[in-house]
């Protein structure tokens, strides 16, 4: 099981680096625009440990016998990301006293819909070879 989580997660740890190494090379241009890269580049750390932390829960229960342990899998990932991501972007808008930056909040969420989607079909796959899901 290990291995084959490591193996289902690459392609979340490719769009990590992806983001990342974008965000340098296009540092000066993504400033330009108005984007803060700082946000940008803790945005994509949070949202890459939630895909791990998610993927690891809904893969156990992918793996379960149970079919309530598989969704109990999916709930607690929603719920841990939901409430990680709505305490971040409170402590931003605190921290940065009500002045957000809305096209780094919303390249985030573009983010966020990436990682999602990688994330479910990584899932599918494998919840496909397991016949009691």
């Amino acid at each position: 099981m290990k291995n084959q989580f490591i193996k289902k997660f690459i392609p979340v740890i490719a769009l990590f680096v992806l983001i990342n190494v974008l965000a340098l090379i296009f540092k000066t241009f993504l400033v330009q625009q108005g984007y803060e890269i700082h946000f940008l580049l803790g945005a994509n750390a949070v949202l890459f440990l939630l895909s791990f932390f998610g993927f690891f829960i809904q893969t156990k229960g992918v793996h379960a016998t149970n079919l309530n342990a598989f969704i109990r899998g999916v709930y607690s990932s929603i719920l841990m990301k939901m409430f990680v991501i709505m305490g971040a972007i409170l402590i931003y808008i605190l921290v940065t006293g009500g002045e957000v930056n809305k096209p780094s909040i919303l390249t985030s969420m573009a983010f966020y819909l990436l990682y999602t989607s990688i994330e479910v079909i990584q899932l599918m796959k494998i919840a496909r070879r397991n016949p009691n899901v």
